[in-house]
């Protein structure tokens, strides 16, 4: 995920002047609340977080738009129950800023990071507030030991996970797939004769098999670490994958680069990208939001993306089906062999830069069903790691695919290792050098040296 992963980052189809304008906007509101309505039967269940009158919790995050107003509105519940004054901001640019802020001495009481790395890195600057017992007893009781394990540093729990995403998928449209007589691809070989057919049944348009979009403002190069970490796990193996994000073997080693080869031959091909906007070149400067846009006016026929892209669609366009029959739905990636493939994904943690009562109070709030509940009821397109929440919250079909994907026992899940890297690389080099990759026409070797090269020293 990714996103907000910075990744993650929700905005209707936009073009880039509008995202640039987005760049600065963020959701910000604060309400306190009401003493009569601590009577309210409504609030019964939000005594355990006492009176929080006259109180202030800061709250900053890369969720903005449709995710951050949503976001701001889960809270209205705890504002009216317990009187607290919750301040939430929501920036495409919190992965750069959050550490300025940190360093400068002005962090919010909490933070929302999609990157394990970086909440590493928030914790080794001393600043962070390991989880207080009543979050504790929450993730020990409503996530799975895998969630506590990944918001957990030196095996001290920190980061709560507020979200989970399932990456691998390809979206496409039912009805023009139907149309043309493509079935959905079962293996990878399968896969790459599905894009030649289509390449050869266009040969000489602007339509092409796949539209492929990177461009994200700060964040820009994330989609493409995506398409790299799928790979890694459908041509190499779980220890291989492993030990590559602890980099325990180099970020170039043969293994990852024989993988980058292999996706390579899609997105430097093209006869195979990029429907609806250009050569391979134009990857760089597609913004990730518009790249769906191709499989609707059927420029594009696939496209790489997790499911959260569904706000996308309906904020461009309400009248969009998206349904298995519909204009536009998803197959997963598929693996080397037919039932083979493995579910990327990630999430979003929360934690605490101060230890004042009502910080605690908000962070147990985040780490209950409660507020998942709350969120869901608010925003679709996503699923939660809480095991506790109420599913039928989860609003549409994909959201439930997305989730039957997640729980399922059969699912290979591997955690988006540019979100376990350390910052410095995960969301730094990693999406830098991934972009130059396709602006600067470099080869899959140069960009793995690349990336190598700045591996921190000391992790």
């Amino acid at each position: 995920m990714k996103i907000s992963n910075g990744k993650k980052a929700l905005a209707a189809v936009a073009s880039l002047a509008m995202l640039s304008g987005m760049a600065a906007c963020g959701g910000s509101s604060s309400s306190s609340g009401d003493n009569s309505a601590a009577n309210n039967a409504a609030c019964k269940s939000y005594k355990q977080y006492g009176n929080l009158k006259g109180k202030t919790v800061t709250m900053y995050s890369a969720w903005i738009d449709d995710e951050g107003n949503a976001t701001d509105k889960s809270f209205d519940q705890f504002r009216q129950c317990t009187g607290a004054t919750v301040k939430f901001e929501g920036s495409r640019d919190e992965a750069t800023q959050l550490p300025v802020r940190v360093k400068s001495g002005s962090a919010p009481d909490i933070a929302v990071v999609a990157q394990p790395g970086m909440l590493k890195s928030m914790v080794k600057t001393g600043k962070a507030k390991p989880a207080p017992e009543s979050v504790i007893k929450n993730v020990d009781k409503y996530y799975s030991k895998d969630w506590k394990e990944y918001g957990s540093v030196d095996g001290k729990l920190y980061g709560v996970a507020l979200e989970a995403s399932t990456k691998s998928f390809i979206w496409y449209s039912p009805k023009k797939f139907k149309e043309k007589g493509y079935k959905v691809p079962q293996t990878w070989d399968e896969m790459m004769d599905l894009t030649k057919k289509i390449a050869a049944d266009n040969k000489g348009t602007k339509t092409k098999p796949w539209s492929v979009g990177i461009e994200g403002g700060s964040d820009t190069g994330w989609p493409a670490t995506d398409w790299l970490e799928d790979a890694v796990i459908r041509f190499t193996d779980a220890d291989t994958y492993n030990k590559w994000v602890d980099h325990e073997i180099p970020f170039n080693d043969p293994k990852i680069l024989s993988s980058f080869k292999e996706i390579g031959k899609i997105l430097k091909d093209n006869d195979y990208v990029n429907g609806g906007f250009g050569d391979s070149q134009s990857i760089a400067s597609t913004a990730w939001q518009d790249a769906g846009n191709p499989i609707i006016d059927g420029t594009g026929y696939m496209m790489h993306m997790a499911p959260f892209y569904q706000t996308n669609y309906k904020s461009s366009n309400p009248n969009i089906k998206i349904d298995p029959d519909g204009d536009a739905w998803v197959f997963q990636m598929p693996g080397k062999t037919k039932g083979s493939a493995p579910m990327l994904g990630g999430g979003d943690f929360a934690f605490a830069f101060a230890d004042r009562p009502e910080v605690k109070a908000m962070l147990t709030y985040l780490s209950s069903p409660q507020w998942a509940n709350e969120r869901a009821k608010k925003l679709g397109g996503w699923v939660y790691p809480n095991k506790a929440m109420d599913k039928k919250l989860l609003g549409s079909k994909l959201d439930k695919l997305s989730y039957d994907t997640l729980v399922n026992p059969k699912t290979e899940f591997r955690f988006d290792a540019s979100d376990l890297m350390p910052s410095e690389v995960g969301s730094g080099s990693f999406w830098k050098k991934m972009t130059e990759y396709f602006a600067q026409n470099k080869s899959e070797k140069d960009t793995l040296d690349q990336i190598e090269a700045t591996w921190p020293k000391d992790k």
